[in-house]
């Protein structure tokens, strides 16, 4: 066939015979392609264990072809196995090898280079398929056009290389009606889809993808329905090749829209800080968590106030060093999943510049400084910029939370990323100096209402401060505690439902420091019998709320911090429960006022409120003496594990509900209270002294 093909080959336009060397060409070609049939037929045959029907069909294919080196190759392979009758296991590894090992690593090899090259593909198409102000799409869409994507494009890297080793099968029409169905479920399905997912406004922020998956759709389609010159191999190859495109269109939308997020830290020369990079890091997860959790007058629940939902998996730092840094950058600029990237530079002490950027694109930037953020003078420069990252954090979180709608219930209604920084360094412990702290924090938390009003957790933060630093003898309870129900009601926390999880930190604490607070306010003793079981009335409102949200069995949490601060919650809502119990003279059958109390060893806070309720419990009208004083030494042991720091004394000295302890010798040692002289008790002998020496004395008695 070769010698017949030269000869063809060589005849010329002026001999008149060009038409009949194309018809010898063709025959030549066919022939060429029955013989390399035939010897992929006998290589089958040969793996199978059929050498005579191998030798026929490499006998065949010689007599077509009596120059094809692949049927001589065969023949000899099947003599040699016919030398060896019985296999050996030299041999078997052998074949196997050559025939299995060989063949389908090299599919893996080329499988994996080639869906890496896709994927790398994807990742430049995000930029521009994806708006950096775009909303994502709800979860089981984005999941599902990632997922989709990925089977395209792991299907397109393994079928290319599998079709052209193994030829599975022979296209036929049928294969390309097949595949042209396919693309247009596809292509026409993921537009719908993505329609739908933006909403109407929103639809022409994906104009780039829609025209994208409408274009390639449609040229697939026609390309294999109007190629009538080409065979069914080319028109299956176009099959094969819109698929990987809309592969790849479908993975750049879907895993450019990801949450991932890569923060780094500069100095001012340009060098990554490592240490302020972690730090970055730390607050983008933790930011809002280091709150003050005190006993000083009930104001803070066991549990935190986090704003950040970025879970741990979803943050990653750039490596320190230059060679280490540039080689990260070039292979996560290559990954469509690895979404945001955080730049903060230092750029002296009292200056921060941030960028952020959203596949490739730059996203918002900020420059700001401490006076811009109204921060107080701090001489320890390792705090000030530790204050200053906390802004770049806040920063971060709030743009992140303009496209990532699940990121906004932690943020608690705000929406400038000022309010959130200053409520935050207001309340954390580590970010203010002790000697001007309390100035400084009233002074930041008012600062960040006024900046953004429907910051919700600002408000109460600044309404528990405010509470916090007043003295006890002025605190008026009740004024409080009215205060917090009217911002409760106000506020747009009290009309969140079970689902809004990132809502519930705060809804927890606002209606335990309800709770007390009513609670405060009765034991203070003001106000009329009509007040005072008003006052119980509203505590009992928020407890019972509260109760049945610390409740596993009533109410069960997704997320894994909510349901650790919901376990944590609930002994503490059961024991104000049993509180508003013993004062209305409920028997629950509870066993929560025994001592010692059931249950896990208490904490330092969870005694605290056990010695409230033994206060409580003792004052009970059908109470005697005894077991009053019985109830008042189980107060005071509960306290004496409660009360460690000196803060925590003084919190116990003008806590109301131990009014009658203030007098007990034990509380008083206990607390640190000045204990009074005792009055002199005169002797028989002085009295009758007495008499003798001052007749008027003598008289009187």
């Amino acid at each position: 066939m070769d010698r017949a093909k030269k000869l063809y080959e060589s005849v010329k336009v002026s001999d008149g015979e060009q038409q009949c060397a194309v018809e010898g060409l063709r025959l030549v070609s066919e022939a060429v392609q029955d013989a390399a049939e035939l010897v992929t037929a006998g290589q089958l045959l040969i793996r199978a264990g059929d050498l005579p029907g191998a030798r026929c069909k490499f006998d065949a294919a010689l007599e077509i072809d009596s120059g094809s080196a692949a049927a001589a190759a065969g023949i000899a392979r099947v003599t040699n196995l016919e030398s060896q009758p019985l296999p050996t296991a030299v041999s078997n590894g052998d074949r196997f090898y050559n025939d299995w090992a060989l063949p389908l690593g090299r599919l893996v090899v080329l499988g994996a280079i080639g869906f890496l090259i896709l994927y790398a593909l994807a990742g430049l198409c995000s930029r521009w398929l994806v708006k950096v102000d775009a909303v994502v799409w709800p979860t089981w869409i984005r999941r599902t056009a990632g997922i989709l994507g990925t089977v395209l494009l792991g299907a397109a890297a393994i079928m290319a290389p599998l079709f052209a080793m193994f030829s599975p099968f022979t296209p036929t029409w049928g294969e390309c009606r097949l595949g042209q169905l396919v693309i247009a479920v596809v292509g026409f399905g993921a537009a719908g889809l993505a329609v739908w997912a933006a909403g109407k406004a929103a639809w022409p922020r994906w104009r780039a993808l829609l025209v994208a998956l409408g274009v390639a759709t449609v040229a697939g389609i026609l390309t294999v329905q109007l190629a009538d010159g080409l065979s069914f191999d080319v028109r299956l190859m176009f099959v094969h090749i819109t698929l990987t495109a809309l592969g790849v269109l479908l993975t750049a939308a879907a895993w450019g829209q990801n949450l991932r997020l890569q923060v780094e830290v500069q100095k001012a020369d340009g060098g990554v800080s490592a240490a302020s990079s972690d730090y970055l890091l730390a607050r983008m997860k933790g930011l809002g968590t280091e709150t003050p959790q005190s006993l000083h007058k009930a104001t803070s629940t066991p549990g935190a106030t986090p704003l950040s939902q970025i879970p741990v998996d979803e943050l990653s730092v750039l490596p320190a060093g230059k060679i280490v840094g540039t080689l990260t950058r070039l292979f996560f600029a290559l990954r469509p999943d690895l979404t945001w990237r955080a730049r903060v530079t230092l750029v002296d002490d009292n200056r921060v510049a941030a960028s952020l950027s959203r596949n490739g694109q730059h996203a918002a930037g900020a420059v700001f400084s401490r006076p811009d953020l109204r921060l107080p003078e701090d001489s320890d420069q390792e705090r000030a910029t530790a204050q200053m990252l906390t802004g770049a954090a806040a920063f971060i979180l709030v743009q992140l939370s303009a496209v990532h709608e699940e990121l906004r219930d932690g943020l608690y209604g705000a929406s400038q990323w000022r309010s959130v920084a200053l409520q935050v360094i207001a309340r954390s412990k580590s970010l203010l100096a002790e000697d001007d702290r309390v100035t400084a924090q009233m002074r930041l938390l008012a600062t960040a209402v006024n900046e953004d009003p429907g910051n919700e957790l600002a408000r109460f933060e600044y309404l528990w401060a405010d509470h916090e630093h007043q003295a006890y003898d002025t605190t008026d309870y009740e004024a409080f505690a009215r205060a917090i129900d009217r911002h409760y009601r106000q506020s747009h926390v009290s009309k969140v439902g079970d689902g809004e999880e990132g809502w519930m930190p705060l809804k927890l604490r606002i209606l335990y420091s309800s709770a007390t607070q009513w609670l405060n306010a009765y034991s203070d003793g003001k106000g009329t019998a009509a007040e005072r079981k008003a006052m119980l009335s509203s505590a009992r409102k928020s407890a019972t709320e509260l109760d049945r949200l610390c409740d596993a069995d009533k109410v069960s949490w997704k997320g894994t911090e909510l349901r650790r601060l919901q376990s944590l919650m609930h002994p503490h809502a059961r024991v104000v429960v049993a509180c508003l119990d013993a004062l209305q003279n409920i028997k629950t059958g509870t066993t929560t006022g025994q001592h010692p109390h059931d249950g896990p060893p208490a904490t330092p806070r969870l005694a605290y409120d056990h010695a409230c309720l033994h206060m409580f419990l003792a004052r009970r009208p059908a109470q005697g003496d005894t077991a009053r004083r019985q109830q008042w030494g189980y107060a005071i042991e509960d306290l004496r594990r409660a009360v460690v720091t000196e803060g925590d004394k003084k919190s116990a000295q003008g806590d109301p509900c131990f009014a009658e302890l203030r007098s007990d010798p034990r509380f008083q040692e206990l607390v640190r209270l000045p204990v009074p002289p005792r009055a002199h008790t005169p002797s028989l002998w002085e009295r009758i002294a007495n008499r003798v020496v001052s007749p008027a004395a003598h008289t009187e008695a």
